[in-house]
């Protein structure tokens, strides 16, 4: 990495920023985040054992997002590989990707999985809260809980509506320059004294390829995509809510097969990705009787993605179908003064199906194969002396079952998952934990059954040979099996240099080990395999395998934040690095991220209704990976941003937002993703509520 080149930029945004710091409206306070995903209930951040992060609805929304990637830049541990095409995104954190994370949306699973395709089917311009939970978490969510979980709430009319308003409307336009893309949002909302509602639709299209940081074109990154969200609450008294979110999600592009992989003539194809999904939530609270905290979440999902290869109109279809529900209680109690109790217990259901057809016909790169869950868990928090201590165990069960429709003989297993995290909080500005967790996932339904053709590589040898690879079936895939432990401290403090601000610190070690991780291994060639000529005068064919097999993967690293906020301005340092190795070979794992460090810069001046903010990762190589696998550069990237809201007169509801995207033209890639990310962009949005 060039610290030189890196320390020169940083001055040079540090020189754009600081001159436009004036007294502003501070952020809220961090003192007093709040997070439900950690433990299924209400606690403060600071004080629970756990590495969480949370993101509110404005820093989300101030760089102007148009991926995940811009939401999610600079949270420890977590990145987001697969673009620069957005049907591509999918997290990462601490090197776990794919189905070894939980995603959520309103509390509903996400279960889509297709290989080299996206996990995100909701528009970031319709979230207003992220949560990450960094680690595992079986203990309460589960199959895929290794590396952690990544939980989005959608907006509703309660979000929007401003003060003394019972009904509204938005509007919102925007452009980037980098792809040409426009982007159109309008939304109606209201409410009643028991019903609120919200119908928004969000259309965005890049009508040209993204350039990359050396101004050559990332082939094939155009696209169209159209999200339709609904939300209606009900709220029969004060004690119960009934929400019910619906949302359709329709992509079209020319990509790659591999949306995530660089283009080629061969591999093109005209994609148009469709998804319903409907979530429920009820919600009962009633504040005299603590025994009864209930939450129920059902959903259903139907994603279906067809794929017309251009070269020779071969035509895939893929359907994806989940649905299920999760329920839980929690009861609590104050049996001894100074100790509190909260004991939380649930079962979860939930059940996935898969199907796909190549020309009308069966497809065993997609074969038709289901799985089913059913689990119950149960959690306790027991803080004792005043808050002085905080211990939380908890347990889950999961029951599973897979089935091949036939081609292979059904599985059913089960699991246990434990947890227990300790806390102790010695003073109001100190809070140490530990924890101990056990997680597992089991194989997803491609990693099992995938069979045919992978993929073929005319003249891979040299002239007149092919490359045949094949997709070798795994049915006795192994599910993978994870202890972790991990320790962490945060540190706190207000008022230092004036009244009002706050200075928090904090930073967590973890190691995880992890028995049957599931890896590819691709060969070119089987030695297994005769080449052979194809009569009477084909090229000589070479015969390769590309299969899953259980590994060994031990991972551990360091996550670390800093934060200050004033009523002047806010910074903050955030920094992970990790170190993923097979501990049978020594080797490095392809899936770890590079280490990286992020620095941010936001100003408000609210006499003016102004605010200003920077960003800068600093990220190093990444090439302690496996010989032969994708290694990366080391880059840095600086964004800018700047929104204005004008506080009185006829626009005083409308917002004109500015940013530029890695303003140094930087080019590099994500690891372990080989395809290039877009250059400089400029990007600019006017938004005007009713």
């Amino acid at each position: 990495m060039n610290f030189k080149n890196s320390a020169s930029r940083l001055a040079v945004m540090a020189a754009l920023i600081f001159p436009t710091v004036a007294k502003a409206q501070q952020y809220p306070d961090a003192e007093d985040v709040i997070t439900v995903t950690a433990t299924k209930t209400e606690r403060n951040v600071f004080e629970t054992p756990t590495a969480v992060a949370v993101l509110d609805q404005e820093e989300i929304e101030q760089f102007i997002p148009l991926s995940y990637r811009d939401v999610m830049e600079g949270v420890p541990g977590l990145s987001i590989q697969g673009g620069a095409r957005r049907i591509a995104e999918e997290p990462s954190i601490r090197g776990f990707s794919d189905q070894q994370l939980v995603l959520r949306l309103d509390g509903a699973r996400q279960n889509f999985d297709l290989s080299h395709r996206g996990r995100f089917f909701v528009d970031p311009e319709l979230i207003k809260r992220v949560e990450v939970i960094r680690g595992s978490a079986s203990s309460l969510y589960g199959s895929g809980a290794i590396g952690g979980v990544l939980s989005l709430q959608s907006k509703g009319a309660k979000d929007l509506l401003m003060d003394g308003q019972t009904i509204g409307a938005r509007a919102r336009l925007g452009y980037q320059s980098n792809g040409e893309e426009f982007l159109a949002s309008g939304g109606v909302f209201g409410q009643t004294d028991k019903i609120d509602m919200l119908a928004n639709i969000v259309f965005r299209e890049a009508s040209e390829d993204f350039i990359d940081g050396s101004g050559n074109p990332i082939i094939d990154t155009q696209d169209k995509i159209l999200n339709g969200h609904t939300k209606v609450g009900f709220e029969p008294d004060e004690n119960q809510r009934l929400e019910i979110n619906a949302d359709f999600y329709e992509s079209n592009g020319l990509n790659p097969t591999a949306s995530d992989d660089i283009s080629s003539p061969t591999t093109v194809v005209d994609r148009d990705t469709s998804e319903f999904n409907i979530r429920g939530n009820y919600a009962y609270n009633n504040p005299d009787n603590n025994l009864i905290d209930f939450k129920l979440v059902f959903h259903y999902g139907d994603v279906d993605v067809n794929e017309d290869r251009i070269i020779d109109d071969r035509q895939d279809k893929s359907g994806f179908k989940s649905y299920g529900i999760d329920l839980h209680n929690t009861s609590r109690l104050d049996a001894i003064e100074g100790t509190s109790i909260a004991f939380t217990y649930g079962f979860e259901y939930f059940s996935d199906e898969q199907s796909g057809t190549r020309n009308g016909v069966d497809r065993p790169e997609f074969p038709d194969a289901s799985r089913e869950f059913i689990a119950g868990y149960a959690q306790l928090e027991l803080d004792m002396l005043d808050g002085l201590v905080s211990i939380i165990p908890g347990v889950r069960y999961d029951h599973f079952e897979l089935n091949s429709n036939s081609l292979f003989a059904d599985r059913k297993e089960s699991d246990v998952t434990p947890r227990i995290s300790v806390g102790i909080n010695p003073s109001e500005q100190f809070y140490v934990w530990g924890s101990y967790s056990e997680a597992f996932r089991a194989p997803t339904l491609t990693e099992l059954y995938n069979d045919g053709i992978h993929f073929s590589v005319p003249g891979g040898f040299g002239p007149g040979t092919l490359v045949q690879n094949e997709f070798e079936p795994t049915p006795q895939l192994e599910a993978e099996q994870a202890e972790s432990w991990e320790v962490g401290a945060r540190f706190r403090q207000s008022s230092i240099f004036k009244d009002g601000d706050s200075f928090i610190i904090s930073g967590n070690y973890f190691n995880t080990d992890v028995e049957n991780f599931v890896d590819t291994v691709v060969l070119y060639m089987d030695p297994a395999k005769s080449p052979m000529f194809a009569p009477p005068f084909g090229p000589m064919t070479f015969f390769g395998t590309t299969q899953n097999v259980n590994a060994q993967a031990k991972i551990d690293g360091f996550e670390g934040d800093i934060r200050y906020d004033s009523d002047y301005f806010t910074v903050g340092i955030s920094g992970f690095t990790a170190k993923g190795r097979n501990p049978l070979t020594d080797e490095g794992l392809s899936s770890i991220a590079a280490d990286s460090m992020t620095i941010r810069l936001t100003a408000k001046l609210m006499d003016y209704g102004l605010r200003l903010g920077a960003r800068a990762t600093i990220t190093a190589a990444q090439d302690d990976v496996p010989e032969n696998s994708v290694t990366t550069d080391g880059y840095q990237t600086v964004d800018m941003f700047a929104s204005w809201t004008p506080i009185k007169g006829s626009f005083q509801n409308t917002v004109f937002s500015a940013a530029i995207d890695n303003l140094f033209d930087e080019d590099y890639s994500i690891h372990p993703t080989v395809i290039r990310q877009p250059g400089r962009s400029f990007k600019f949005t006017l938004s005007h509520q009713f």
